[in-house]
């Protein structure tokens, strides 16, 4: 197939532009020329060396598809609430604040307390500040409009390269995409049956109280833990979310690794929970055969090759200098401060007070040691185990140790959220290392914390849900293809249930904001006061003593 230039100098230019918005608006202009340059300069040869972007057959039946996925994608950001025009949920009231303090304030934005400390906002910011920038040309309103364009440019990119991997034009894999989450609707009623005390976040009328029944957030039942829809993603998260998904199938799509560790870089800024969920992904792709597919990939026999294909000018210098510069704006953070342990908020909030469950030690040994067993089953080099094991069982102690949320909530939750996933789609996946890695990492991931929520269970675990998704795409393909009736019946039934998910989602947007234009004449949505913003803890770090501000910052 011929090579794309046009996508991928487009795609490319998306992913870099919020850290060129950020570079040329935030560091001095000594940092900032030669910062923007080399990352302009990086752009220009991932688009030269990209191998995996190529053009896609099309033909007039193809036009009424695109114009149907379009449509689709508008429909959906649009009631995902980006933009202001629909009905948003509670968190936007934040992100609203946000990009106006991007839009209206000079950069760096910063702010005096009322404790007389000066803070800066430190925030995964890059998905707004290519339209806070048009918000500061022309007004906050053509900035809001740009928000929508910025965000269905992506799920455009997004569903090009899922139809790069089938190769035509299709539909389904992009609605599939957005409408992949976990089966949160048998989770919700079993813990409704069994519990008669629920907390405020497990009953989910928070979400839109006086709503009906259909708008309940579902996602919460585990209490502790929770793995997000798509859909909840997009309409609670969509800055970190759409960079992230993107950059986990161009890492997949690409057939080399001169990209890599540029698009790594990129998605730091704007993706930073997310980000750490990916590494296992851009590890597996850096050193795996890019001739044998996309998801059934084996591991390359040249590690010394694939690790020398990575030092490319796009590679060093674009993916280092935006990867180092975002890692030290990000890390003023004072969220930061609060990185624990699930243990001690997870069990807290549960009355848990063992601090060390053997059951979960013998439950994280015996997964760790199958996946061993299994990834090393046809290995023609047999590693001395001991030496490969016993770290197993440290890692085992130390999570049974932290974890300490009640283990039945834990093993409901992997259950219903992928375990029955994976078991429906691995036949056709059997022996793929990037699927066992992907249900490896979803484990173990709920074990961690960071700051005083579960944000890092919720965002970590994008990248590897994406990765699940893009198996259980492949899976209907392959079982309809086959005719394996059972097969492809059941995972339809499990797709369908995790849809039930975004439905509600869908449903609140809609019903919201129907009640608002009949009570209101409008759609009013709420925006936290800049005081509040900056004098919370998640979302600015100090400025004195901070590297970032004190040498780089204007």
């Amino acid at each position: 197939m011929q090579k794309s230039k046009l996508s991928s100098i487009f795609i490319y230019s998306y992913i870099a532009l919020p850290f060129i918005v950020f570079a040329s608006g935030f560091l001095k202009w000594y940092f900032a020329l030669p910062v923007t340059l080399a990352v302009i300069l990086s752009v220009l040869f991932a688009w030269d060396e990209s191998e995996g972007l190529y053009k896609l057959p099309f033909n007039k039946k193809d036009a009424l598809k695109v114009f149907t996925g379009l449509v689709f994608i508008v429909a959906m950001v649009l009631l995902s609430g980006i933009g202001n025009v629909l009905w948003q949920n509670n968190d936007h009231a934040t992100r609203n604040t946000l990009f106006n303090i991007l839009s209206n304030y000079t950069w760096p934005p910063t702010y005096i307390t009322d404790a007389g400390n000066e803070v800066g906002i430190v925030y995964y910011i890059g998905f707004w500040l290519p339209s806070a920038l048009i918000a500061k040309l022309t007004s906050l309103d053509f900035g809001y409009i740009f928000q929508i364009i910025w965000a269905t440019s992506g799920l455009l990119i997004l569903w090009y390269l899922l139809c790069l991997m089938h190769k035509r034009v299709v539909i389904y894999p992009i609605v599939i995409f957005l409408f992949f989450g976990g089966m949160d609707i048998i989770g919700n009623g079993i813990i409704r049956m069994l519990f008669t005390s629920l907390t405020t976040m497990q009953k989910g009328v928070w979400a839109f109280p006086g709503g009906s029944s259909l708008t309940t957030h579902i996602e919460w039942w585990a209490n502790y833990y929770q793995y997000s829809s798509h859909t909840t993603q997009l309409f609670w998260v969509f800055n970190q979310c759409i960079p992230v998904w993107i950059a986990t199938v161009l890492l997949i799509i690409e057939k080399n690794n001169k990209n890599l560790v540029f698009i790594m870089g990129l998605t730091l800024l704007s993706s930073t929970l997310p980000f750490v969920g990916l590494i296992p992904v851009f590890l597996w792709c850096a050193f795996c055969d890019h001739e044998a597919g996309y998801l059934n990939r084996p591991f390359t026999k040249d590690f010394k090759k694939s690790f020398l294909s990575l030092f490319t000018i796009q590679n060093v210098i674009g993916g280092g200098l935006s990867g180092i510069i975002s890692f030290l704006y990000l890390i003023g953070n004072i969220a930061t401060a609060n990185t624990q342990s699930s243990q001690k908020s997870a069990a807290a909030e549960a009355g848990v007070t063992e601090v060390f469950s053997p059951a979960m030690f013998v439950f994280i040994l015996f997964i760790a040691v199958t996946f061993y067993m299994v990834v090393t089953a046809n290995s023609k080099r047999k590693p001395v185990h001991a030496f490969f094991i016993i770290p197993l069982v440290i890692l085992a102690f130390f999570l049974a140790k932290t974890h300490g949320a009640k283990l039945e909530l834990y093993f409901l939750f992997i259950l219903l959220e992928f375990i029955v996933l994976v078991c429906i789609i691995y036949p056709a996946h059997k022996g793929s290392s990037l699927l066992f890695i992907a249900t490896a990492c979803l484990l173990i991931i709920p074990f961690f914390k960071v700051g005083k929520s579960i944000d890092f269970c919720m965002r970590a675990s994008i990248p590897l849900l994406v990765v699940l998704c893009l198996f259980a795409i492949k899976a209907v393909d392959k079982y309809f293809a086959e005719q394996r009736q059972i097969l492809a019946t059941l995972l339809c039934v499990v797709l369908m249930l995790g849809a039930m998910t975004p439905v509600k989602e869908i449903a609140r947007t809609v019903e919201a904001t129907a009640i608002e234009i009949q009570t209101k004449g409008k759609v009013e949505n709420d925006n936290k006061t800049e005081h509040q913003v900056f004098g919370g803890k998640n979302f600015t770090g100090r400025t004195e003593g901070n590297l970032f501000f004190e040498i780089f910052a204007k």
